[in-house]
């Protein structure tokens, strides 16, 4: 099965400016405005802090836009239920064996183990991000590359 497309952003492949360019545009252009990432009214105080945690560490990145506010929906709502199961298992171990619990907990793993492969949470996804920046922030420093692309010192 093919793995899914990664935001140039997010990509270790060599691409050629041009075509970062190119596809940098396209995600922006693609991305949308990122001025409306809110919780849904219909979300409690808790629910609504989840949500507004993941935004808050997910904006200096730059790869969230408006119609993110769905992934995150799930995401925080995928968190919130977990904590609840774990406090009932926490004051009821026994629960830990209950088929139900059990399948609701898997249910909610699942959704957001997604969620964190689309928004790129893992910690895997954020190490090759902070390498990718590295990476670039180096090519733009070096004196040698900057000669040979046709730059100045």
């Amino acid at each position: 099965m093919a793995r899914p497309t990664k935001s140039v952003k997010t990509m270790s492949k060599n691409l050629t400016k041009e075509e970062i360019n190119a596809r940098t545009k396209l995600e922006d252009k693609l991305k949308g405005a990122a001025d409306d990432l809110s919780p849904p009214n219909y979300f409690n105080a808790t629910q609504k802090s989840i949500f507004n945690s993941i935004v808050s560490e997910l904006q200096t990145s730059g790869i969230l836009g408006n119609a993110d506010v769905y992934v995150l929906e799930t995401c925080s709502f995928a968190i919130y239920e977990l904590q609840i199961i774990r406090k009932a298992i926490n004051k009821k171990p026994g629960l830990r064996y209950d088929k139900d619990i059990i399948k609701a907990r898997e249910s909610y793993t699942k959704d957001f183990f997604r969620c964190c492969n689309e928004l790129s949470l893992s910690p895997q996804s954020r190490a090759k991000i902070g390498n990718i920046n590295i990476q670039a922030q180096i090519k733009e420093d070096d004196p040698l590359l900057k000669v040979l692309s046709g730059g100045k010192k």
